[in-house]
């Protein structure tokens, strides 16, 4: 399987681009591999490092339709204890980039996953806007420590 990162540019005329900033082979991932249940979703987040950061980080998973695993975005850099999350930019990725589903992850620097009541308001949220959208939000993830919290798994949306 291959992950690829992408960012948000604007061109010469102000509109938005995508930009491919890598490419990398994951190991022990094929390209027919199906993102089933929150445990492999926190697997690929950890072998992509996402659990890493010294502050909030929020991103954008992007899945096909049969949940195989195709790029991420970076889509909000916080604080070491909060992070603003644009929604209409998620509903403007989502699309741009052709996902059949997406999932929501975000780190929090304290280890611990426990969502906050603003964390369990934006699954809500980007919940309402991927069925609007029809591209279904599959799972909004806290991540931390060796642990995650999964909004969809522990029924909060």
């Amino acid at each position: 399987m291959i992950a690829r990162k992408y960012e948000t540019r604007l061109d010469e005329n102000g509109l938005v681009t995508f930009e491919k900033v890598w490419s990398k082979r994951m190991d022990g991932y094929n390209s027919n591999h199906q993102f089933r249940n929150p445990d492999e979703v926190y697997e690929l987040c950890k072998t992509l490092k996402l659990d890493t950061y010294a502050e909030e980080h929020v991103f954008l998973l992007i899945f096909d339709f049969k949940m195989h695993f195709k790029s991420f975005i970076e889509i909000g850099i916080g604080t070491n204890r909060v992070c603003v999350i644009d929604r209409r930019g998620i509903a403007q990725k989502v699309l741009i980039l052709n996902a059949g589903a997406f999932v929501v992850v975000h780190n929090h620097p304290s280890g611990d996953p426990t969502p906050s009541k603003l964390d369990i308001d934006a699954a809500k949220t980007i919940d309402e806007i991927g069925q609007l959208i029809d591209i279904h939000m599959k799972d909004f993830m806290m991540i931390g420590s060796e642990t995650y919290y999964s909004v969809k798994e522990n029924g909060d949306i």
